[in-house]
């Protein structure tokens, strides 16, 4: 129902905008410079444009969701991941040529908890998790302002606990432990649309779908809203979803394992 709703609205989105142009008696043939290209000068089919968007910062909340014979929901706000977060790095490139795109989002985190415990064994324990998307993607424009995507997502997901006793100034035990550690893959198909307003104001619309790969459901959509400061800087902001889901056998029982993120977005894009 959520995809359906979310696929409406940007047929929705595209008739607006066409009508908008009809309206205005704009008929220039030239096709305007995608909005992520962050320019919206007209494009030339000859010319590269390049943009670079560092640094960003992307603001989820994690809600869990596992459906079977007893329902459990869970979630992790983005406060919870901030407190524990020890690194993190975010960043899209995107480079346009005539019709054609290639795209790279990539964003990566790790969040450390520790555990102690003092008695006749002192006993540390520290939870390393590490979580990443990242999306190779390439597009074709079908419409001065519709462009059809295609490409792979990966998605790691990492977690090992470091377990540490001591019996007085003894060492007992001290152990690396691997929970998970899965690099998975997905086939996409997608949808951009993008629109510049006016000379300062742009708009972009990205969803795509999962259809073959390691996980049994993919799904992401993306609005993101861009203001230029110049020829060279851009602010990008918006708000993403990201839903990634597998179907799971254990013991006989059948379950539904799904893992949805989603919050604003807020970023810097260079242009040249």
């Amino acid at each position: 129902m959520t995809r359906a709703v979310l696929l409406v609205a940007v047929l929705l989105l595209c008739s607006w905008a066409f009508a908008e142009e009809e309206e205005s008696g704009v008929t220039d043939d030239t096709p305007m410079s995608p909005a992520e290209s962050g320019n919206p000068l007209p494009a030339h089919e000859d010319q590269w444009r390049f943009t670079i968007a560092f640094p960003m910062i992307w603001a989820p909340d994690i809600d869990g969701k596992i459906r079977g014979d007893q329902n459990v929901d869970f979630s992790i706000t983005f406060d919870d991941i901030l407190d524990k977060l020890s690194f993190g790095i975010m960043f899209e490139l995107y480079a346009n040529r005539g019709p054609f795109g290639l795209a790279l989002r990539s964003n990566f985190m790790r969040a450390e908890d520790e555990r102690s415990r003092s008695g006749l064994l002192d006993t540390r324990v520290q939870t390393n998790l590490d979580m990443g998307v990242n999306d190779l993607l390439a597009s074709f424009r079908v419409h001065d302002k519709v462009r059809l995507v295609t490409g792979v997502r990966h998605v790691l997901a990492k977690v090992e606990l470091d377990l540490y006793s001591t019996l007085g100034d003894t060492e007992v035990f001290d152990e690396t432990i691997v929970i998970t550690d899965e690099n998975q893959f997905d086939y996409l198909i997608g949808i951009n649309f993008n629109h510049w307003i006016n000379d300062k104001w742009g708009l972009m619309l990205n969803s795509d779908l999962g259809v073959a790969g390691d996980n049994d459901r993919d799904f992401s959509t993306e609005f993101r809203a861009l203001y230029r400061f110049s020829d060279l800087n851009n602010l990008w902001f918006g708000y993403r979803y990201l839903q990634i889901g597998n179907d799971v056998s254990e013991d006989g029982a059948e379950f539904k394992v799904d893992m949805i993120q989603h919050g604003p977005t807020l970023g810097w894009a260079f242009t040249f």
